[in-house]
C-alpha cells in the first residue's frame, strides 16, 4: 500500500480549511492484502484428499467442499457446493476414482454453498423415481424458504457486501474467502430432501452404516455424519474451517447460540473419531489431532461467550465489551482455527449481548433518539459547521487515524448524502482500513462501501449485484419446491398501509392439481393468511401449482393468467384489482453506506 507523499499531504492540508474544495488531491491507494490473510489462501489449494479408505474431500474448487463417500453399493455425496459448473468438475475428478452410481445426497445445512450445486450430481428424475435419496434435517426446507423468500432482498445486498461481489479483479487477486476460495457465481439448483429427521438417524445407505446427528451451530439445521466402520466424522460446518468461527455473520442471520454450538462440539468429541472431514478446509487425521481441533474450537467459542456474559453481568455495554473481551494468547494464537480470518471476537461479542438482552443498553436516551440526520446536523453545528468538521476529518486521515476520519465524515454525509469531500474522505479511510484487515468480512465491507461512496455503484450496478446474489438464495429450482403457502405468506410483509388503509377484502386461492386452498385477508393495512378459504369469500382465483411456479419465477403474472385463461376468476374484477394493488412488490436499490 503506497503511503501519501509529502506533497499530497501538504496539498490536502491546504485544501481542507478552504472547504470550498469539492475533491481531495489525487492519491493512488494501491490494492493490497494483509500478509497473514494472503498466506491463508494456501489452505485452499485445489486438492482431492483421500481419507481412510473410502472418503474423498474436494477442497479448493469452490467456497464449500464436496465430499464423496464410496459405499459398497454406490456413492454418497455430502454437500454439493454453490456452483453447478465447479461441482461438475469435481464430479469428473470423482469419476477418475469410481464409476459407481450416486445413491444418496446429504445437505448438511441450508446455506447456498452447501446445496446449490446438487444437479451436478443427480437429476430430479433420479430423485423422484427413488433411485437417489436426499437426506437433510427436518427444518432445512423452512430455512431455505425464510432465507430466500422472507428477507431475500436485504440479505442479497448484504451478502454481496460480505463476499465482495462487486469488487474489481485488482481487489480479489490472491484473495480467499476465509473459509475457502472465493465463491463462484453460478445459477443455483435445488431438489427438496426426501429423507428428513429430527435429532438423530442411524441408517444404512448403499450398504454402508451411517449415523446422522443434529448439531445446531453455525446453522440451526446443521447435521453431521459418522461412519463407524472407519471412524470418520464428517463435521459439516460445526468446525467452520481454518478460522475463528463466525459466531455472528455480518450479512445478517438469526442468533447463533454459542451455548448450543459448544454443546454440539462436545457431542462430536464423544465419537473419538480417527478422521475429521470438515466442509470447509482440509481434513484432519489422527485421534489426538481431531480431538485437539474440536476442543480448541469449543474452548474459543466458550471463552468468548462466557467472558461476554461475565462482563455483561457487571453492566458493560457492547462498545465496552468489545474492548474488554479478548482471547488469551493460547487461543488467539491457535493457527489457523482460531485466527480471525472469517469471524472476529468483536462482532461475536456484540451478537451475544444482543442475543441475550436485545438492542436496549439501559440508557433511556436511546429510547427515542433524534433521527440520524437531525442529530448529525446539530453536532456539526456544535463543531463549528461543515468546514471545520471536514478539516478535522482530513487531519485525522492524514495522521492515519482512519476510523475517526470515517466517523467524522459520516456526520456530513448524513446531513448531505452527496457531499463530495465527505464521501472522498470516508471512502479513502475505508480503503486503508480494508486493505489492512486480516478479516475477509471486514475487508469486503470496507471496500464495497468505499465503492458506494465513490459513486461506482449506480442503480443499474447495484440492482445487477443484488439480482445475482438473490439467485443464490431464490432460484427457479427452489421455487418449484416451495408450497403455495410460501408464496402467499410473502405477501403478508408486502402490504402497503397507505394503499390498503380502507381495504377490507379476502381473496381465495384454489390449486386443484395439488388439492390445496388458501386465502389472504386484508384488514386495513394488515394481512392474514388462512389455510382454506373462509366461508362467504366471493373473490377467488383458481390456478394450478405449475402455473403458480411461473408466477413466482416472474415469468407470468396473475392478471396475465386471468386474461389468457390460465387463472380462473370468480368475483368482481375491480375488487380483485383493488386487492392486488394494495401490495408493494417493488425491490428498490438499497444503499447501505450513503444514507
Amino acid at each position: 500500500m503506497r503511503s501519501l507523499s509529502r506533497f499530497s499531504q501538504l496539498c490536502l492540508a491546504a485544501a481542507l480549511p478552504l472547504a470550498v474544495q469539492a475533491e481531495l488531491p489525487a492519491e493512488r491507494i494501491e490494492p493490497s492484502i494483509n500478509a497473514e490473510l494472503a498466506a491463508h489462501t494456501q489452505h485452499f489449494a485445489q486438492t482431492l484428499y483421500k481419507v481412510a479408505d473410502n472418503v474423498y474431500s474436494a477442497v479448493g474448487w469452490q467456497l464449500g467442499n464436496v465430499v464423496m463417500i464410496e459405499a459398497p453399493e454406490g456413492l454418497i455425496i455430502v454437500d454439493t457446493g454453490e456452483s453447478v459448473s465447479e461441482s461438475r468438475r469435481i464430479m469428473a475428478e470423482f469419476r477418475k476414482i469410481t464409476d459407481k452410481p450416486v445413491k444418496a445426497v446429504v445437505y448438511t445445512h441450508f446455506h447456498p454453498d452447501h446445496i446449490n450445486g446438487v444437479k451436478a450430481f443427480v437429476s430430479e428424475e433420479q430423485v423422484k423415481s427413488g433411485e437417489v435419496a436426499i437426506y437433510a434435517h427436518e427444518s432445512l426446507l423452512d430455512n431455505v424458504v425464510a432465507q430466500g423468500a422472507l428477507v431475500g432482498p436485504i440479505l442479497s445486498v448484504r451478502s454481496g457486501y460480505s463476499f465482495g461481489a462487486g469488487l474489481p479483479a485488482s481487489d480479489q487477486q490472491h484473495m480467499n474467502a476465509g473459509i475457502g476460495p472465493l465463491a463462484k457465481a453460478d445459477a443455483s439448483t435445488f431438489i427438496a430432501p426426501t429423507v428428513t429427521f429430527g435429532d438423530k438417524l442411524d441408517t444404512r445407505i448403499a450398504g454402508l452404516d451411517v449415523q446422522f446427528l443434529h448439531v445446531p451451530s453455525e446453522a440451526p439445521d446443521e447435521i453431521i455424519l459418522y461412519l463407524p466402520l472407519n471412524r470418520v466424522l464428517i463435521s459439516a460446518e460445526v468446525v467452520q474451517g481454518p478460522t475463528l468461527p463466525n459466531i455472528h455473520t455480518l450479512r445478517g442471520t438469526k442468533f447463533r447460540d454459542p451455548v448450543l454450538w459448544v454443546d454440539s462440539l462436545d457431542r462430536m468429541r464423544a465419537y473419538q473419531a480417527e478422521h475429521m472431514v470438515p466442509l470447509h478446509g482440509r481434513p484432519v487425521s489422527g485421534e489426538k489431532e481431531v480431538e485437539e481441533v474440536l476442543r480448541m474450537t469449543r474452548d474459543g467459542i466458550a471463552y468468548i461467550h462466557d467472558q461476554t456474559v461475565r462482563w455483561m453481568n457487571k453492566g458493560l455495554t457492547p462498545d465496552e465489551l468489545v474492548e474488554k473481551v479478548q482471547l488469551p494468547p493460547h487461543l488467539a494464537g491457535y493457527t489457523p482455527y482460531l485466527r480471525e480470518y472469517y469471524g472476529t471476537v468483536k462482532h461475536s461479542v456484540r451478537q451475544i449481548y444482543t442475543g441475550y438482552l436485545g438492542w436496549f443498553e439501559g440508557d433511556p436516551v436511546d429510547l427515542d433518539p433524534l433521527p440520524p440526520a437531525e442529530k448529525a446536523k446539530r453536532l456539526m453545528a456544535l463543531m463549528g459547521g461543515r468546514d471545520k468538521l471536514l478539516m478535522a476529518a482530513g487531519e485525522a486521515y492524514l495522521k492515519g487515524d482512519n476510523q475517526w476520519a470515517a466517523e467524522l465524515a459520516s456526520y456530513a454525509i448524513r446531513v448531505d448524502a452527496d457531499d463530495p469531500l465527505a464521501r472522498q474522505i470516508k471512502a479513502r479511510a475505508f480503503r486503508k482500513l480494508g486493505y489492512a484487515s486480516m478479516n475477509i468480512n471486514w475487508r469486503n465491507w470496507y471496500l464495497m462501501s468505499a465503492m458506494e461512496l465513490e459513486g461506482q455503484f449506480d442503480e443499474d450496478k447495484a440492482r445487477q449485484m443484488a439480482q445475482a446474489m438473490r439467485s443464490a438464495f431464490l432460484s427457479a429450482d427452489m421455487l418449484k419446491n416451495f408450497p403455495p403457502r410460501v408464496f402467499l405468506h410473502n405477501w403478508v410483509t408486502r402490504i402497503d398501509p397507505q394503499k390498503s388503509a380502507d381495504v377490507n377484502l379476502t381473496l381465495g386461492f384454489r390449486f386443484p392439481d395439488i388439492d390445496e386452498e388458501w386465502a389472504l385477508e386484508i384488514r386495513r393495512g394488515v394481512v392474514q393468511l388462512h389455510e382454506g378459504i373462509p366461508e362467504g369469500t366471493s373473490l377467488r382465483l383458481t390456478l394450478d401449482k405449475a402455473y403458480l411456479d411461473t408466477v413466482m419465477s416472474g415469468e407470468n403474472g396473475l392478471l396475465k393468467g386471468a386474461l389468457l385463461g390460465d387463472v380462473k376468476v370468480d368475483g368482481n374484477l375491480l375488487d380483485i384489482k383493488t386487492f392486488l394493488g394494495s401490495f408493494d412488490f417493488e425491490d428498490a436499490p438499497i444503499a447501505l453506506t450513503v444514507r
